[in-house]
């Protein structure tokens, strides 16, 4: 049997998501050290703050994954139920993670930094802003249908990812073109804040379906 087959036996229809999640899981594991060390070495606040919130998303999508895993012999009814109570609490603790993007966002207006970065550091980024969208649409596309509210979450999470690196390939950008000067900050404040806002509005949504579709069966019941 050819690799190409034992590959796509492998990564069946419904794990796809599972395994593009753990691919995910080590590519931002590498962009929050990278991230690290570029706030040590310049002492880049930004930078440092970002990491965490990258170690956040990692770790959301390892209990994600963890809790997937443990489902596998458990009854239909049992799942669906150990899903909508993970689901909801990781929207939770999501919603007030991404909250937390004022603190990366403010630092690159009120307070940038001076230092300026070379283009490696743009190259880097703009791949890794190119990965996370593209998985992004490819993941929503494949499992938008899905009920498994645990790969609803891990197709939301990569969206949210999506957005932030947009945010972290405009701050590079500043660093790359001398920093931010007094005519960016505008600029920058109206579209940070804007991808922030489509962030917590979306993540509030779909939070806010699922509630609604547990309440309805609720009812029915």
């Amino acid at each position: 049997m050819k690799i190409r087959e034992i590959f796509k036996r492998y990564i069946k229809d419904s794990n796809k998501i599972v395994f593009s999640t753990f691919i995910s899981v080590l590519i931002t594991f590498l962009f929050v050290l990278y991230n690290s060390f570029l706030g040590f070495i310049y002492v880049d606040l930004w930078a440092i703050s970002i990491s965490i919130y990258y170690g956040s998303l990692i770790i959301a999508r390892m209990i994600a994954l963890n809790v997937e895993k443990k489902l596998k012999n458990n009854k239909p009814n049992v799942k669906i139920n150990i899903r909508e109570k993970t689901y909801i609490k990781l929207s939770i603790f999501m919603f007030f993670i991404d909250l937390s993007l004022f603190t990366p966002i403010t630092l690159m207006i009120v307070k940038p930094n001076n230092v300026v970065f070379g283009i490696i550091p743009a190259i880097i980024v703009s791949v890794y802003t190119t990965y996370k969208i593209s998985m992004a649409l490819i993941n929503y596309k494949k499992n938008r249908r899905s009920d498994n509210l645990t790969y609803k979450f891990l197709r939301e999470l990569s969206v949210v990812d999506a957005l932030v690196s947009i945010l972290t390939l405009q701050h590079t950008l500043i660093m790359v073109n001398g920093g931010m000067t007094e005519g960016m900050k505008l600029l920058s404040s109206i579209s940070s804040f804007l991808v922030l806002l489509i962030i917590i509005v979306f993540s509030t949504i779909k939070m806010l379906n699922v509630l609604k579709k547990k309440e309805k069966i609720i009812n029915k019941n």
